[in-house]
């Protein structure tokens, strides 16, 4: 059995953000934090089958459900003022939330856009303790993202396609020269992770992340 708390963070006027947080029947050590991408919600595959590997090895999970893509104040900045945004976003959920908790480590497990606001807590560390990421499809043609990647010290998972549109094997070279950063790259896989055209080989490919982020998890997390 699972404790699901749903609730919102109202952050400024312009700027409310809900959040989902599933705990364990016993307090656990271990808190996920899930950020979505822009238009890939936490209710899709990804996210849903990560959790349920996450609350399998005894590991908590907190979904930041922002919506970037409604709201129009958000829309008429320009992409410095929208990266600051979301950093901020995730930051007053995480302050919000996990504010009376006693979680001893957390893994970050972001998709797409959402390793914009993830490659600003790994440079600045304002947040999160004892972290580890999980940086699936990361944004690698933004150069904070790779660069917050290639330069961590932290246990990194990096997973994308060679299809996906920041697909590019020069970083993804660099990366695996980073001795705390596991490099996956899954062949034909887009941007979704999915391969095009095939469901059967989209889902093989599903089942090949799953197991890396559980191998990831097994292999890092505090022990119960």
């Amino acid at each position: 059995m699972y404790q699901i708390t749903e609730g919102q963070v109202v952050r400024t006027e312009q700027s409310t953000i809900p959040y989902t947080w599933i705990r364990g029947e016993h307090p656990n050590k271990s808190i996920c934090i899930m950020l979505p991408g822009l238009g890939y919600s936490t209710e899709r595959p990804l996210f849903h089958y990560a959790t349920g590997v996450c609350l399998n090895q005894n590991v908590d999970v907190l979904h930041i459900n922002y919506n970037f893509a409604k709201n129009e104040h958000f829309k008429k900045l320009n992409n410095q003022e929208q990266d600051s945004w979301m950093y901020q976003d995730v930051k007053a959920v995480v302050a919000e939330v996990l504010k009376d908790t006693k979680y001893e480590q957390s893994f970050v497990l972001s998709k797409s856009i959402g390793t914009i606001p993830m490659a600003f807590e790994w440079n600045q560390r304002n947040f999160i303790k004892n972290t580890l990421g999980i940086w699936l499809t990361p944004l690698l043609k933004i150069d904070a993202v790779f660069d917050a990647l290639l330069k961590t010290e932290l246990p990194s998972l990096c997973v994308i396609g060679d299809e996906d549109h920041h697909y590019i094997e020069e970083r993804i070279s660099s990366l695996k020269n980073n001795e705390h950063v596991s490099t996956v790259v899954i062949p034909k896989a887009d941007h979704g992770l999915e391969i095009k055209g095939d469901t059967l080989a989209s889902i093989d490919a599903a089942k090949e992340v799953f197991n890396h982020i559980h191998d990831f998890i097994a292999k890092n997390k505090i022990k119960e």
